[in-house]
Order: C-alpha cells, then sequence, then structure tokens
C-alpha cells in the first residue's frame, strides 16, 4: 500500500530593512527559504510504490512443482519456493536480473523491468541439467554451484546407477568413480592412502554435510548409509580440510539424500542371486549347493501439507562366496556352513526423515532424520593360500560380528529476510560392535555444527561462509585398551572454527574461492591443533570451457583406534602407538573442462594434473616392537607384528581424464561415467629410520625404514597402492529395453610389506602366514586387471521393470589387497515396481 504525505509551509512576512543584496539578512532570508524547500522535497508526496513479483516454479517435464528453488534478484537477497513451488517479491522499480537454481536442474535467469505498482506474474520452467556444465552441486563451497565454477576436482554420482546395478552397498557405487579405490571398506582416491587395518580415513564421509565416519577409529560403514533415497553423490578430490576437516585430507564423499516432491513417489525393489564356480576351479569349496544372496529394499516419500517425509528400508542376506577354514573333504561336502564361519552377511536397516517448512515464521525449516540397523556378519583378513584355500580364511582370521548402529539428526534451517543463510545441523551417532574374538567395541559420537551464509554485493557477488562445529566421542572398547590406563576406556574431542569467501569478478567470467579453518582436538589428555588454508579460481575461456587450479592444506589428527588397538589377527600382534604424531599435507592441481555436444547428447570432458605432499605420514607398518622374550616368543610371536607409525615424506603425482554425459543419439537414450586416473605415489625419505628397533639381545629384524621394510622398493613407491584405475558406467535405453556395462581397471598392487613374503618363504611357521603369497606378487608385478559387469532388462510397464545382472562377466580372479581375495562371478535377477 503506497504513502501520501502532503507539506503545508507558511513564512511569515517581516519588515524588511532597505535592499542590500550582499547584506546578511538577506543571506539568512535565503538559508531559511532554502532549507525549508528542500524539506519540503524531502516530505513532498510520494507517488512511487514498490512492485509485486509472483510466480510457480515446476519441472520443465513433468509438471510437478519445485520446493526449495533459490530465487535471487540480487547478491544476498531472494527467496525460497514454498510447498507449492510459489514464491513473492516486493521490489522497488527497477530492472533486475533475476535467477533460478536447484540440485540437479539447470540454473535459469531471466531479466526484467517492473513499474511502480505492478504486478507481474512470472512463473518458470526448469529442466534437469541435460548440459553436466550446468548440473548444482553444494558440496564444493556449501552452497549452491555449477559443475563448472567450482574450483576444485568434483565427481557427481547420479542415483539411477544405483538402480540400474542394483547397489547394495555405498562403496560398490563408488567403484564407478573415477581416481576412486575401496579396499578393506577404506576409501582411496587418487592413491593417497594405502592399507590401515580399516583406521584412520584420509577421505570424509559424509551423509547430507554431517560427517559419518565411526568415532573411535574413523572407518565408514558403507552398508549403513542410506541408498534408497539419493538425490546424488558429491565426490571432492583434493584437500578439503577448511570446509570439512580433519579427515578431508585426500578428499570428500558427500551422500545427499532427496526430500519428497509435489506427487508422492513408491519404489520396491527385490533381487536374487548366486555365486558361480571361481576362475580358478580347485579353490571351489562348496559342493552343489552355490551359496547365493537375496534382499530387498523400499522406498516411499510424499508430502502432508507443510510436512515432508521420507521413508525407506533394507534387508540383506548374503552366505558368502568366502566359505569356512579348511575341512576335510567328506565333513565339508556334508554340511559346509556348520563347519566355522565363513564370509557372510545378513542385515536389516531402516532410515526415515521428517522436515517442516513453516509458514508462520517465513524461511524457517527444521526436522529430523534417522537411520538404524542391525546386522551379523564376518570379516576375514588374510586367505589361506593361493590353491585350494584362496576361498577360505586362514585359521583365527575371521572375526564374527553382531552389529547394531544408529543415528539420530535435528536440524534447524533459517533464511532471514536479509538474506542470510542459518544452519544448525546435529547428530547423536552410536555404534556396538560385539565380535567373537576379544574385539569387542561401542562409541558414541555427538556432533553439533553451526554455519551461517550470506551473498553480498562487494564488485559483484560475493558469498561468505562461516561456522563452528562440536564433535565429542565417548569409546569403550577392548579393542583399544593399548591407552594408559588399559582400560579401553577413551574420548576425543574436536572444536573448530571456519570462514570461506566465494567472489565472482569480469562478468562472473572468474570465480574465486579462499578459506581458513582451526581445528583443534583432545584425545584422552593429549591436545593438538592447527590451522589450515586453501584457494582456487576457475575462469571461462569460452561459453564452455572452464580453466581451474587449486591449492590446499590438510590436517589429521590420529584417532582413538589408530592410536591405542591392542589385539591379534591369527598369531600375528597389532600394538598400540600412543605416541603417533598428526600428519599434514597439501595438494594443488591445474585443471580445464570442456563441454560439448554430440546431436541431443551433452556433457563435458575434464583433465587435470595435481599433486599432494604429506609430511609425518602414517602408515601401518610391520616390525619388532617388543623385546625378544621367552612371553613374547609364545603370547606376542617374538615381538613381531603391525603398527600405525609416522614414516616420514610421502608424494602423490598424477593425471586424471574424466567424461560425463547424458542425453539421446537417435531414439536411444545414455548416460555416461568414464574416467582414467594414473598416479605415482612415493616415499620422499626412503631410508628414514621411522621406528628404533627394541633394544633386545636377539634382535629379529633391523628397525625399519621404507626401503628395508618394503617388498619391492624400487622407484621408492609406497605399499599397497594401486597406480593405474579406469571406471565406466554406460547405459542404454530405447523405449522399453535397457542395457548397460560397468568396466573397472586396476593396476597390481606392486610393493607390500617385506615381512609377508620372508616368513612365506622362510621356514613354516604354524598359524601365522598363508602360503605362496610369493607366487601371487611375483606373477603380478606389471599389469593389472579388467573387471566387466553387465546389465539388461525390460520396462514390463510404466511402474514395473525387470532385469538380469551379471557381476564380475569373465569370472577373473583377483585381489585388490594381496592375501584378500574378490568376488567371483555373480548372477542376479531384480524386480523393481515404482508409483
Amino acid at each position: 500500500m503506497g504513502l501520501r504525505v502532503q507539506a503545508f509551509f507558511y513564512i511569515r512576512p517581516t519588515a524588511m530593512d532597505p535592499v542590500d543584496l550582499g547584506g546578511p539578512k538577506i543571506a539568512q532570508r535565503m538559508m531559511r527559504i532554502t532549507i525549508a524547500a528542500l524539506f519540503a522535497a524531502a516530505m513532498a508526496t510520494v507517488h512511487a510504490q514498490d512492485a509485486t513479483l509472483t510466480g510457480k516454479v515446476t519441472d520443465a517435464k513433468s509438471g510437478e512443482v519445485l520446493i526449495g528453488v533459490n530465487v535471487i534478484y540480487a547478491a544476498g537477497k531472494g527467496v525460497a519456493t514454498d510447498i507449492d513451488g510459489n514464491y513473492a517479491l516486493k521490489l522497488p522499480p527497477g530492472e533486475y536480473k533475476l535467477g533460478f537454481s536447484f540440485i540437479g536442474y539447470t540454473t535459469r535467469s531471466e531479466t526484467i523491468v517492473l513499474a511502480a505498482d505492478e504486478q507481474r506474474v512470472l512463473d518458470m520452467k526448469l529442466a534437469v541439467a541435460a548440459n553436466q556444465l550446468d548440473a548444482v552441486v553444494v558440496s564444493a563451497g556449501r552452497f549452491e554451484q555449477r559443475v563448472g565454477e567450482v574450483t576444485q576436482s568434483l565427481s557427481v554420482l547420479r542415483p539411477e546407477i544405483v538402480l540400474n546395478k542394483n547397489i547394495i552397498s555405498m562403496s560398490e557405487a563408488l567403484d564407478q568413480v573415477p581416481g576412486v579405490v575401496i579396499i578393506d571398506e577404506e576409501p582411496q582416491i587418487r592413491a593417497g592412502s594405502g592399507f590401515s587395518y580399516g583406521a584412520g580415513s584420509r577421505v570424509q564421509v559424509c551423509v547430507d554435510d554431517v560427517p559419518i565416519l565411526s568415532g573411535d577409529i574413523g572407518r565408514p560403514n558403507w552398508t549403513f548409509l542410506p541408498m534408497e533415497n539419493l538425490e546424488q553423490v558429491e565426490v571432492i578430490k583434493g584437500a578439503s580440510s577448511v570446509l570439512y576437516g580433519s579427515a578431508a585430507l585426500s578428499g570428500v564423499i558427500n551422500v545427499r539424500t532427496a526430500y519428497p516432491r509435489a506427487e508422492p513417489q513408491t519404489r520396491v525393489t527385490t533381487f536374487t542371486g548366486i555365486y558361480d564356480t571361481p576362475g580358478h576351479a580347485p579353490a571351489k569349496w562348496w559342493d552343489q549347493n552355490q551359496p547365493g544372496f537375496g534382499g530387498a529394499n523400499f522406498f516411499h516419500s510424499r508430502r502432508f501439507g507443510q510436512l515432508d517425509l521420507v521413508l525407506g528400508g533394507n534387508a540383506f542376506s548374503d552366505n558368502g562366496f568366502v566359505g569356512p577354514e579348511p575341512q576335510p573333504a567328506d565333513s565339508v561336502a556334508r554340511d559346509p556352513y556348520r563347519l566355522g564361519p565363513g564370509g557372510y552377511e545378513h542385515r536389516v536397516r531402516f532410515n526415515t526423515g521428517l522436515r517442516w517448512r513453516s509458514k508462520s515464521v517465513k524461511g524457517l525449516s527444521f526436522g529430523l532424520n534417522g537411520n538404524v540397523m542391525k546386522s551379523r556378519s564376518t570379516s576375514v583378513f588374510i586367505w589361506n593360500d593361493t590353491d585350494r584355500g584362496l576361498f577360505r580364511p586362514f585359521p583365527g582370521t575371521v572375526t564374527r560380528t553382531k552389529g547394531t548402529q544408529f543415528y539420530v539428526d535435528p536440524f534447524v534451517i533459517y533464511h532471514s529476510p536479509g538474506g542470510t543463510r542459518h544452519s544448525l545441523r546435529t547428530r547423536w551417532h552410536r555404534q556396538i560392535f560385539d565380535n567373537d574374538n576379544g574385539q569387542g567395541n561401542s562409541n558414541s559420537t555427538t556432533h553439533a555444527e553451526y554455519q551461517a551464509q550470506q551473498k553480498v554485493e562487494i564488485f559483484g557477488e560475493t558469498v561468505l561462509t562461516g561456522g563452528a562445529l562440536v564433535r565429542n566421542v565417548n569409546s569403550t572398547a577392548e579393542l583399544y585398551s593399548g591407552d594408559g590406563d588399559g582400560d579401553g576406556l577413551n574420548t576425543a574431542l574436536n572444536t573448530a572454527v571456519y570462514l570461506q569467501v566465494d567472489k565472482k569478478l569480469l562478468e562472473e567470467r572468474l570465480s574465486l574461492s579462499a578459506g581458513v579453518r582451526y581445528e583443534q582436538f583432545k584425545v584422552n589428555d593429549d591436545v593438538a591443533g592447527q590451522p589450515v588454508f586453501r584457494a582456487g579460481a576457475t575462469y571461462r575461456v569460452l561459453q564452455a570451457t572452464y580453466v581451474r587450479a587449486s591449492y590446499g592444506q590438510g590436517f589429521r589428527y590420529p584417532n582413538i583406534g589408530e592410536r591405542f588397538i591392542s589385539t591379534n589377527v591369527g598369531q600375528l600382534r597389532i600394538f598400540p602407538n600412543a605416541n603417533l604424531n598428526p600428519e599434514q599435507s597439501w595438494n594443488t592441481e591445474a585443471g580445464i573442462k570442456q563441454g560439448f555436444k554430440l546431436g541431443g547428447f551433452t556433457g563435458y570432458l575434464d583433465a587435470v594434473v595435481f599433486q599432494q605432499e604429506f609430511q609425518d605420514y602414517v602408515e601401518f607398518t610391520f616390525g619388532q616392537w617388543k623385546p625378544f622374550t621367552i612371553a613374547t616368543a609364545i603370547q606376542d610371536f617374538y615381538g613381531l607384528g603391525f603398527k600405525s607409525v609416522n614414516t616420514g615424506n610421502a608424494r602423490v603425482t598424477g593425471l586424471e581424464l574424466e567424461l560425463a554425459g547424458k542425453g539421446k543419439i537417435g531414439g536411444v537414450e545414455i548416460q555416461a561415467l568414464i574416467g582414467y586416473t594414473t598416479t605415482k605415489p612415493v616415499s620422499t625419505t626412503p631410508d628414514f629410520v621411522y621406528a628404533e628397533r627394541v633394544d633386545v639381545p636377539i634382535p629379529i629384524i633391523p628397525s625399519p625404514s621404507f626401503t628395508n621394510s618394503s617388498y619391492n622398493p624400487q622407484d621408492n613407491i609406497l605399499k599397497f597402492r594401486i597406480r593405474n584405475t579406469f571406471r565406466s558406467d554406460v547405459q542404454f535405453e530405447y523405449r522399453k529395453v535397457f542395457t548397460g556395462f560397468s568396466t573397472r581397471y586396476n593396476s597390481h598392487v606392486q610393493n607390500i610389506d617385506k615381512a609377508f613374503v620372508d616368513l612365506d618363504a622362510g621356514p613354516p611357521q604354524p598359524d601365522v602366514l598363508p602360503t605362496n603369497i610369493t607366487g601371487w606378487l611375483a606373477d603380478r608385478q606389471s599389469g593389472g586387471v579388467w573387471i566387466v559387469d553387465a546389465r539388461a532388462g525390460l520396462h514390463l510397464t510404466k511402474q514395473l521393470r525387470v532385469a538380469l545382472i551379471v557381476n564380475n562377466l569373465t569370472n577373473e580372479v583377483y585381489a585388490l589387497r594381496p592375501l584378500s581375495i574378490e568376488a567371483p562371478r555373480s548372477f542376479q535377477v531384480q524386480l523393481s515396481a515404482g508409483l
């Protein structure tokens, strides 16, 4: 409603002195008249009124309304669409450039001119991002950015691949991301990690921006992550500690879950399958009944007015391709599953998400996410041998686990009238693992992070992101009883503050990013802290050509597990190291991203070179950690075993190529994600003695350095590294028929701990090591293994589809980590119904 003000002024005449144009009285009168005139003008009738702009934002193809679309009219100023997809703005008359952005959709802009009192309706249709450069991501800067504008290497994994490949664990999905390898459940990005017995990830793993790594040992549990309601998975490559903290030394994996759209969605999937006879036939451990697996999952989402509801669940049973410990042949043929533990897994998981969008407080939303899983499973450390025992565990190296895990995530998000986005995300994460071999452990993690983000106009659009977090861990574990008290009770506290600035210049062709974080850790009574920095830039050279460069620092504090683990695997001892130092790193890269279009198929090709340097690098290393005595000879295998130690400095350099695209060629819909990564991970201090030999009268092995503890120290290649990888997933769909192929190449590991080979080649050591690892490695010092998965299916109706999936099509016999065999060929049938 407009405001009308009328002002009247009366200037009382007075007797005038003789005219004197230069006199002071005339000047005073003129001053009074001028002031009165200015005041009258300031308070004059106000005729100009704000214009009103309203509209609805919908999906261009389906017509469904889109909730939470950002509608921006100036830096830091705008609104988000409500539960009906509507938005409303009151703006002074003038010209505006409106931006409409939403995750998974192409960002659109519209320039309009608004007149006084105008009532304008501007509806907008957003299309799913066909051009991969236009796809919107959040993880890199904690705000919505187009893929082309991100200053770091970033890959996006779409949810379609999970359904198409019938993926039941996030680790299987990540196997298709260029530059990523999962070994013993530990994520490696660009050879930044080796074998660590599951402790101390250098890759941060998050669900909706909140870390999900276990609080005590820093390990992800991939089967626990919600797979049913994925929005997308964003993988940042390179040091990201400024926004994501200590564990993000080599990168970040952020699983983003989806909220309901306008129409309710339901999907139910069931599947069953079997493992085939291994490619090395003598290693087949079963008789006629092939081990099988099967399961089901479901997903439902809908809106009830202002309430968003998501439900999902998964049940899975796998009898396992690794059999029980070796038994006489007649016993195995009679009843193999009751002779001892093999590699099995049985689990049930349920998750939910609730979000309330307030109408009384505009811009406010709050909710609660939750996830719970019960499981029974085994983990197998090493095979029995490389012949008949390849798919059997070595005696004493199987751990049986009964697990209970859950988390509860309350959150509040508020968009203030001034354009500031406030978010408070919290999580209580509880894990209880009852192991059968003195390795039981449990922990509770409480996490809270407040973040404020503001877009401002400082010589162009500028985004300021700042935050503070606190993370507390309480651990009770037989497994981590190497602490000072020996009681297995340990605590950890992590606090941090951070600030990042993202800015666009040169008509938004240049994007700059810089940030700083200070992080402090306390494990029991030990305290350490350090600041880290990052900076990056992306420049749009042509319409679809972006060049970028970035630099980032990392700082990782050893967790409870690395410092205090104390256990046995068979006769091999694993020792604690309470004096483990934090590791530091810096990462730099330069790349170019080129968009392309071939007919109806659009995508991008990305090329990048990178280098990462590590100081006080932590590696899981074999050595003599106790004095040789009769007691240690009997109880601790002469004081020999593994321990996490600081091994000096290391460097990883390499090159990565990635192609991502989707669209139609002819009448065939195609989706593709293809990439090649080559690395050279080396020790830069190969002769540094990183652990002095204990003072013993009978030294069994020398004090370890990289050179003398390596099986193959040639070129100083780090242990347990897969240097070269190729990833490809391509899906074709024509009318009702679809087919797809996934291809993975992993080069063989060239170097492992020399102790495995020495003990294998020396006199027999009962219950200590498997046989013929020497021969296995000797045959695999060059080249690698190609794994091909295939799938084909049919849409029976619009709601129902059936598919046949064959994994490891050529039935390769291979190990990503020597001593741990991977799955043989498997066949499965999938039936999926969506409403």
